[in-house]
């Protein structure tokens, strides 16, 4: 029998246990592209026991990791119902849904509340509808990410401090585009290659979440973090839209209620973190500087305008509404 000729569920079943047209149907694969020590992984787990204990065993979930593949490939994997549910970045909505991709527009959001509304009401439901028709996929859950921050070597209080500076920051066209308007010299490197680059003096600044600074070592590297939080991003948790329709009403319930629960303890989870990975950050070592965020937005607005006429119009005007 093709793999493929198998229906979704079934097909999430036979892959997941190797066991193709043995395994019960009830099983349902999640992929994760984190670390096992990472918070959305943590997520996971609690997840996979939620549903298991709701269900009375009637659903078993089984985890997969980066054996199996990278973000796109869990993505790609789920779209056709390889996975059931698979753990998207930002990557999903510029794959599949790019005119509502503004939750992470560098200098427009004060929390990770106004970030959300993006995903909330008639526009998240244009939004889910753009996930479906083009990747048949369903957006079923959110994970708050840490706000990303600025390091540095020198202290970073307004833009005129970054002005002309060699700053790395993720290969996604608007951040280049905001940071470069802001005065930067964007430079986009891949993480692995971050630590060295700014060790060597090829990049004086970047910007990440504390999680990523301080699992990165950039202590070692860099004196200060500059609590610009400009970036409040999401993980996306998305279902096979076949996978979703094929569910039992009360299996369906079981699923989505332990992914509320699952998502609501990650966020405490992360944000308590975050208050502790800052102190471990002085403890190494570095300084925290609170800039003039409202200056950095004004320098922004020029591009995040210019960038936003490219989202559906409800998105253009919600981001717009909040640069004023």
């Amino acid at each position: 029998m093709n793999a493929r000729s198998l229906t979704p569920l079934a097909l999430v079943t036979a892959i997941s246990l190797g066991a193709a047209g043995t395994a019960a149907a009830e099983d349902l694969a999640i992929a994760i592209h984190t670390d096992p020590s990472h918070a959305m992984f943590k997520i996971g787990e609690r997840l996979k026991d939620t549903i298991e204990s709701e269900s009375d065993g009637e659903l078993t979930v089984t985890l997969l990791g980066t054996e199996v593949g990278g973000e796109r490939d869990h993505l790609e994997g789920a779209s056709y119902g390889e996975y059931a549910i698979a753990l998207g970045g930002s990557m999903p909505m510029t794959l599949y849904a790019p005119e509502f991709a503004a939750a992470d527009l560098p200098f427009v959001y004060d929390s990770s509340d106004q970030a959300r509304k993006i995903y909330e009401g008639e526009i998240g439901e244009a939004l889910n509808q753009s996930l479906i028709a083009k990747g048949n996929m369903r957006l079923v859950g959110l994970s708050a990410r840490n706000p990303r921050n600025l390091t540095s070597k020198t202290p970073v209080e307004t833009p005129e401090d970054v002005s002309e500076v060699r700053m790395r920051v993720p290969e996604i066209a608007p951040w280049v585009a905001v940071w470069g308007e802001i005065g930067a010299l964007p430079s986009p490197i891949a993480w692995p290659e971050v630590y060295t680059s700014l060790q060597t003096g090829v990049i004086d600044m970047q910007e990440n979440p504390v999680d990523n600074i301080y699992a990165g070592k950039l202590f070692e590297v860099q004196d200060y973090v500059s609590r610009t939080e400009h970036v409040y991003s999401f993980f996306h948790w998305l279902m096979n839209e076949d996978v979703y329709q094929e569910l039992s009403d009360e299996h369906r319930d079981i699923v989505l209620l332990a992914i509320d629960d699952a998502t609501t303890w990650g966020d405490q989870l992360v944000s308590d973190g975050q208050a502790e990975l800052f102190e471990k950050l002085k403890e190494e070592g570095m300084e925290v500087v609170e800039p003039d965020v409202a200056a950095f937005r004004q320098a922004a607005r020029p591009a995040v305008e210019e960038i936003a006429q490219d989202y559906d119009p409800a998105v253009r005007d919600y981001v717009l509404s909040l640069i004023q």
